[in-house]
């Protein structure tokens, strides 16, 4: 039975890897590329007092839009869908999936407001393939753990 037990720990193996190592290869790529994305895009302004900057999206078809901000005050922002935001030290990031419209940064402030912005799209490639990989890896998880306890079982019994 000690082919079962080899054949179990490869399975196990490959389901790991095809789990926990495509995955995060995944998101580094997509980080890269939203962020150089991003970096390409940037643009400094200073807003005057009750002055706006509009931004258009359009993330109706595969592409998913990200738009970043950075103010020295903070600002109003109309047009963004609803939970779609996120804060951080280095600024406040929209990620929309889907739908279009424009998003609008306002300044309501009685003074002129430093503004850096920029938007890109991120495109995903062949994400229907590489989902099914990381799925097809969950069951090779449990098959290759069932054959390697079974196949250490059955040589111990030897």
């Amino acid at each position: 039975m000690q082919v079962l037990l080899v054949a179990g720990i490869v399975v196990l193996v490959l389901g790991l890897v095809l789990v926990f190592g495509l995955y995060p290869y995944i998101d580094s790529q997509a980080t890269q590329e939203i962020t150089n994305g991003l970096n390409a895009n940037m643009t400094s302004k200073l807003l005057d007092v009750n002055s706006s900057i509009s931004v258009p999206y359009n993330a109706n078809g595969k592409g998913i839009f990200i738009f970043y901000y950075n103010s020295s005050y903070p600002l109003e922002v109309q047009g963004a869908p609803e939970n779609d935001s996120s804060v951080s030290s280095a600024g406040t990031y929209y990620v929309i999936p889907n739908g279009s419209g424009e998003i609008t940064l306002i300044d309501n402030w009685s003074h002129p407001v430093s503004v850096k912005y920029s938007s890109t799209y991120y495109f995903v490639k062949n994400g229907g393939i590489l989902g099914v990989l990381i799925l097809a890896g969950i069951p090779l998880i449990i098959i290759g753990a069932f054959m390697t306890i079974f196949g250490f079982i059955r040589r111990r019994q030897r």
